[in-house]
């Protein structure tokens, strides 16, 4: 479990804070590394990128952000980075999950969430299942009852088994019965291009990576989102839950630190985080995110992880003992 910052930690903590030198330069005295476990230019990186000088702003004048890329292994190279430095507040993750509590079930990871405490959620992006427009299959339920009555067969394409498509296609899978065929890609731009091209039947995707399915070259529909309820962008849309299949999978994105950095200093992040997506130059900023921006404590993201647990553990299970996760 990521342990989220608890209410009322960050002021006690702070009144013992004034009387330590080290903790009374934080956030000026060096540079903190906002560090994100995917390349430059992706979804992610851009995220931060746009958020750091505003949160920087936030906490003080001289404060002094610089987003690091360690890109890898579905973020555990970024995890790990951030999980091995110095708990003194300089070095602070950009999160996705499902990924980064999903990977540790099914294989040895050289970090632990449970040794993250978590800042505040930033966005939540809808995954969706998209076709080519000329698809035969009307809806996700019509696509599960063709594969399952043997008709016909389907390829899908997704980006590794811990992204929010890997696991959004494996709980489907468990949950419909259906044979679904995975095809991993090693991103949303790679398997866009064997969507249009008609190389694969279908892909799961961020709503961020295909915000106009049909403006595209050849022009995209969307079967469904996985998402607890219809996103206000995707109003037309069903949910896979409406369609008859239990599985909810979010992107989400956010901050998290080591949980042995103090209290005061993640109190601050918090409430730095918070101003940030509430600054009206902010938000402008981030036009691009405008749908997807989900703030919330670290607190009741946490709680929404806790919530999610059991189906992840289960398709862990499962996928272990089918000898898939690798």
């Amino acid at each position: 479990m990521i342990r989220p910052l608890h209410r009322g930690a960050a002021s006690a903590a702070l009144l013992l804070s004034l009387c330590s030198p080290a903790l009374a330069a934080w956030p000026d005295d060096k540079p903190i590394e906002l560090v994100v476990g995917f390349a430059a230019g992706g979804e992610t990186d851009i995220l931060a990128r746009v958020l750091a000088p505003y949160l920087q702003k936030q906490l003080s004048p001289k404060a002094n952000i610089i987003v690091v890329n360690k890109p890898g292994a579905s973020g555990a190279i970024a995890n790990t980075y951030v999980q091995r430095a110095a708990k003194d507040g300089y070095t602070v993750a950009m999160v996705n999950t499902p990924p980064m509590n999903f990977m540790p079930l099914v294989q040895a990871t050289p970090y632990d969430p449970d040794q993250f405490a978590l800042i505040g959620r930033v966005v939540s992006d809808p995954t969706l299942l998209v076709a080519r427009d000329d698809s035969p299959h009307a809806s996700l339920k019509d696509l599960v009852a063709a594969v399952k009555s043997g008709k016909t067969t389907a390829t899908i394409g997704q980006n590794g088994l811990g992204s929010n498509g890997g696991v959004a296609l494996n709980l489907l899978i468990q949950e419909s019965g259906a044979a679904l065929t995975e095809v991993p890609f090693t991103g949303t731009g790679q398997s866009k291009i064997a969507l249009i091209g008609g190389h694969v039947d279908m892909i799961f995707a961020s709503h961020t990576a295909v915000p106009k399915p049909e403006s595209e070259s050849v022009k995209l529909r969307i079967l469904a989102q996985f998402m607890d309820k219809r996103a206000p962008m995707l109003p037309n849309v069903p949910t896979a839950k409406e369609e008859g299949f239990d599985v909810v999978v979010p992107s989400d994105r956010g901050l998290a630190i080591h949980k042995d950095v103090q209290a005061d200093i993640r109190g601050k992040l918090q409430a730095a985080l918070e101003a940030s997506l509430k600054d009206p130059e902010f938000l402008k900023a981030a036009n691009a995110f405008a749908d997807i921006l989900a703030y919330k404590s670290g607190i009741e993201w946490q709680e929404d992880i806790e919530a999610a647990k059991a189906p992840l553990e289960q398709l862990a299970a499962s996928l272990k003992q089918r000898g898939a996760a690798r």
